[in-house]
């Protein structure tokens, strides 16, 4: 038995703060250390139409997503890939990818990623 206790919480109250390597690109930070997770962290990300995230990597860091709402392209490795509502998708570490929204509403995804740090190594184009 553990002495941590579980959190709900309204993601609506949750701050959202711009995505620094992106362009329309917004995060919040769900579930993190600051709410007890040791092992893994939980983000929600928005992009707005016209929003990308140019080609980059995460050495150590596998990536498990959702997606909630809307639709758009990732790039993983040399393959484009639609996503869209209830599409999932795993990004392993080390695969080089990007994000756009070329479409005329925003998307939403769940992002899910070991605890701790992440590495984000941007590709040269």
């Amino acid at each position: 038995m553990t002495d941590k206790k579980s959190i709900v919480l309204d993601s609506n109250k949750v701050k959202s703060e711009k995505v620094e390597k992106g362009e329309k690109i917004w995060i919040q930070r769900l579930i993190t250390d600051d709410e007890g997770a040791d092992n893994c962290f939980m983000r929600k990300f928005t992009l707005e139409p016209g929003a990308s995230m140019p080609l980059h990597s995460h050495e150590d860091t596998d990536h498990v997503q959702y997606i909630l709402e809307g639709m758009m392209k990732v790039k993983l490795g040399d393959k484009i890939e639609v996503v869209e509502k209830d599409d999932a998708l795993y990004i392993p570490s080390g695969l080089p990818h990007s994000y756009e929204n070329p479409y005329e509403e925003n998307i939403k995804f769940l992002c899910i990623v070991p605890a701790g740090e992440i590495q984000t190594d941007i590709e040269s184009q």
